[in-house]
């Protein structure tokens, strides 16, 4: 009888141990299958495709991080869920930045998330609103009441902070640990990087190379770059012409899909005309990120990312040696007109470092600021015909004063979701193979208005100012319904090392022999300072449009526009060689601990 009786409590007591077991593994299983399905799932379909190999050095720290959140919480179902959903996000929101803007996810991407939400549709914010209270609420009710509960949630999550923590506050002792244990960025590709190091690796590898870079950053001797001088440019300057720069937001030219069919022309007659001075370039950006495509247009020089996703964030007022600057030294006026919020992309606090006197954002958004830009839908971004015609009006009268000027103009309607008024703008352009109501059919259809606007804009603007420069320039394809894939699928004309960075641009302005048309965004600031020169300024400098730069040259005056315009004080050097410098490539990329020596 006792034997029996044993074997029984024996059996009864090893299926409870069991499923406690099963029960304390079953979580980290459960997050351990989510994060390889949404790696996999996505690799086949243009995501990161993160290898398995990755995992060795990612998937501790997130069962580490997902142990610390879930025994926060009283044991139950529903924390397995809530503690897996910040992991899940990260996971989905880099695989879904990179499927949509070609562009790994970065942690101080994270800062752009306001702006992000700022310009989405009034359903999405909603959304992300109702999703993190409702994740916070639920966090906070399933939160552990007794102190001597949170002792050991709290150690693990300090173990899984200490990692961050350490890329932050220590980046050079970060990554020297990291590389003895073979974790280091891969120098050509932040993809690679991502697929062979994992997200939450990556992140923090990023992290604390632009850290350490700034770091480096205060310590680097300021180079003075004779081509930047105001001086040189005053002496090389007889005919100070009127200049135009208008940015376009996602102007793209549906044209290049050879792959679609157009019933009907996806473009008024009235733009053929501008196709004859139409030239293509390659923006530093995909889907996202205007501020990125402007900072080159008006810097000339690449934006590297060393020390922020976004140049413009870090600028902060003081003033750095790019064109409106330049111009205004010689007697220029510098006026820019924003055609959204103030602090959209840090634009107003940049604009300023660049060297734009004058700023005028929508009435809606301008609050007491100074500005001649009506508009007051506050849902809706203002029509470029809207923009230009109360652009040319403000233009007359500033041609009337007499003083060269420099008009740049940023227009925001091309941007995603695409909103459009039909009573206003019915669809024009019927498409064979596209989905009605598409991302990809509604920016075709506004392209047909826009190019309309344009052309009608430049002709006007060409009678009221007839011996100016002007420059139209699309900031960056739209990500439209699938981002790469369908450019891919819809067999997008331009495409260069697999990106489509590739944009149209027009030229309307005098020109002068042999005149070299530039080739990347960087390089249309020289374009115009060798046009307003009539090439003397070139003579003189290295031209971007003309001639490459070597890399050290290129990082030497990217940290002396950073440096001056976020008012960081470094010792100064000798000056800058003016001379020619070949180089047979343009500047490859690097991570940031690499390119600042």
């Amino acid at each position: 009888m006792v034997f029996p009786q044993f074997s029984r409590n024996f059996s009864r007591n090893a299926g409870v141990s069991l499923r406690q077991v099963w029960r304390g593994i079953a979580p980290f299983l459960f997050i351990t299958a989510v994060v390889l399905t949404i790696s996999l799932s996505f690799g086949l379909i243009g995501g990161i495709d993160e290898y398995i190999l990755a995992f060795r050095y990612e998937l501790p720290f997130i069962l580490l991080t997902f142990a610390a959140l879930l025994y926060l919480m009283r044991p139950g179902l529903l924390r397995v869920f809530v503690a897996a959903a910040p992991i899940i996000v990260l996971y989905l929101g880099m695989d879904l930045y990179y499927t949509f803007m070609s562009s790994i996810a970065k942690l101080d991407d994270l800062l752009l998330l306001p702006e992000g939400l700022i310009v989405s549709p009034t359903w999405v914010q909603v959304g992300v609103w109702v999703a993190l209270g409702t994740w916070s609420l639920t966090f906070l009710v399933l939160l552990r009441r007794r102190p001597r509960d949170l002792l050991l949630p709290l150690v693990l999550i300090a173990l899984a902070a200490t990692p961050p923590i350490i890329a932050f506050t220590a980046p050079t002792q970060f990554l020297k640990m990291a590389n003895s244990r073979g974790v280091n960025i891969v120098p050509w590709s932040d993809r690679w990087t991502v697929a062979l190091m994992g997200r939450a690796t990556s992140l923090m590898l990023f992290a604390a190379a632009k850290n350490k870079a700034i770091g480096e950053l205060v310590v680097l001797p300021m180079i003075d770059d004779p081509g930047r001088d105001p001086a040189l440019l005053k002496s090389t300057l007889q005919n100070p012409r009127n200049i135009h720069i208008i940015v376009l937001e996602s102007f793209l030219d549906p044209e290049r899909f050879t792959g679609l069919k157009f019933v009907t022309p996806p473009a008024p007659p009235e733009f053929k005309a501008l196709r004859k001075k139409m030239h293509v370039a390659t923006s530093p950006v995909f889907g996202g990120g205007t501020a990125q495509a402007e900072f080159e247009i008006l810097c000339g020089v690449p934006a590297l990312e060393l020390y922020t996703s976004a140049e413009f964030n870090m600028l902060h007022g003081a003033k750095t040696s790019c064109l409106p600057n330049m111009l205004a030294e010689v007697g220029y006026r510098t006026i820019a007109t924003q055609s959204y919020k103030p602090d959209f992309f840090n634009s107003e606090k940049a604009y300023h470092s660049l060297g734009f006197e004058e700023i005028n954002f929508p009435t809606v958004f301008a609050g007491n600021r100074s500005t001649y830009l009506k508009h007051e839908d506050r849902e809706n971004y203002i029509f470029d015909g809207d923009l230009f015609s109360q652009n040319l009006t403000y233009v007359a009268k500033v041609i009337a004063e007499g003083r060269p000027f420099l008009n740049y103009v940023l227009g925001t309607y091309g941007h995603l979701p695409h909103d459009t008024d039909f009573k206003r703008f019915p669809p024009k352009v019927e498409i064979v193979g596209v989905e009605k109501k598409s991302q990809t059919d509604l920016a075709i259809n506004q392209f047909y208005y826009r190019a309309g606007a344009l052309a009608d804009y430049l002709k006007k603007l060409r009678e009221l100012d007839p011996k100016s420069l002007i420059l139209v320039i699309s900031d960056h394809l739209p990500p439209l319904d699938g981002g790469p894939r369908v450019y891919k699928e819809f067999a997008y004309s331009l495409i260069a090392n697999d990106e489509y960075k590739e944009n149209i641009w027009i030229y309307d302005g005098p020109e002068h022999k042999k005149l070299a048309w530039p080739k990347q965004y960087y390089a249309y600031m020289d374009f115009l300072l060798d046009i307003l020169t009539e090439g003397r300024i070139c003579q003189q400098t290295v031209c971007k449009n003309r001639e490459p730069w070597t890399t050290e040259k290129i990082i030497g005056s990217y940290n002396n526009i950073m440096s001056r315009g976020a008012g960081i004080v470094r010792q100064p050097a000798p000056l800058m060689a003016a001379a020619p410098i070949q180089s047979s490539a343009p500047p490859q990329e690097a991570p940031p601990s690499q390119q600042v020596q």
